[in-house]
C-alpha cells in the first residue's frame, strides 16, 4: 500500500477527519487515520473483496471500533457532499455501510471490509435459504 500525493483530500463522513490515498494494487481507495473507515470509489467494491490480501492491508482499524462508528449512520458523502443510505450488504445482512446513491461509491467502518471478504459457508447458504 502507498500514500498518493497531489490528489484532492476528502473528508471523513464519520469523524470529519482528513482521508488519506493508498494503493491498493489497481485501486485507489480513501482512508481515515483516525477511525481507519474506508471510502470506495464506484464500482471497486467487489473487485477489491475478491483479493483478501488487499483488504487485509487497507482494513487495519479494529472491528470494535468500526462496530462503534457503526452506529452512527448519518453520514455525507466525502465526494458530492450528498446525503448517504446506511444499507445492509445482501449476502451479509449483520453488515451494514453507508452507500451514496449520487456517485454510487460506499464508505465501511472498520473491520466490514474484512468481515464481507471472509463470506463462510454458513453464510452462503443463509443467503441463499434466508435467516
Amino acid at each position: 500500500m502507498g500514500d498518493i500525493a497531489g490528489e484532492r483530500v476528502l473528508q471523513c463522513p464519520k469523524c470529519d477527519e482528513p482521508m488519506r490515498q493508498l494503493k491498493a494494487g489497481d485501486f485507489i481507495v480513501d482512508r481515515c487515520e483516525q477511525c481507519y473507515g474506508i471510502w470506495i470509489d464506484k464500482g471497486e467494491r467487489l473487485k477489491l473483496l475478491k483479493d483478501k490480501a488487499l483488504v487485509w492491508g487497507v482494513d487495519i482499524g479494529s472491528p470494535e471500533t468500526g462496530r462503534m462508528h457503526d452506529q452512527q449512520t448519518e453520514a455525507t458523502c466525502p465526494r458530492c457532499q450528498r446525503p448517504m443510505q446506511h444499507v445492509k450488504d445482501r449476502a451479509q445482512k449483520h453488515v451494514g455501510f453507508e452507500f451514496c446513491s449520487e456517485c454510487e461509491g460506499s464508505f465501511f467502518d472498520a473491520g466490514e471490509l474484512t468481515d464481507l471478504s471472509e463470506f463462510t459457508l454458513s453464510e452462503r447458504i443463509r443467503s441463499l435459504f434466508g435467516p
